[in-house]
């Protein structure tokens, strides 16, 4: 199994798709056909055990839940997520060589 990278949007993802498609009055069965995927499909992913689903794959979820991408998995996609070191760099790089480089 892969690891799981984004271990926090995992967990917010399978809390919501659970919650939503109760919401909606969905089954298992029901997201999974609007999804395009298989109900057990669907199943691991409500319990955590998809950790690494395509990028269509959560398209196709955003879609079948009524539902936007930040929505889903609880984070900001409009802005890129970089680690403190990787932020640190961006900072170093603007006060050397300023804003617009």
């Amino acid at each position: 199994m892969r690891q799981d990278r984004q271990p926090q949007i995992t967990a917010h993802m399978s809390t919501y798709i659970r919650v939503r498609r109760k919401e909606l009055g969905l089954s298992l069965d029901d997201l999974a056909e609007r999804a395009g995927c298989s109900k057990s499909h669907a199943w691991a992913l409500e319990r955590r055990q998809s950790k690494n689903p395509t990028l269509w794959l959560i398209l196709a979820l955003c879609d079948a839940l009524q539902c936007s991408l930040n929505s889903l998995i609880g984070a900001d996609v409009s802005q890129p997520m970089f680690s403190e070191r990787e932020m640190a760099l961006i900072d170093a790089h603007r006060r050397i060589f300023g804003e617009s480089a």
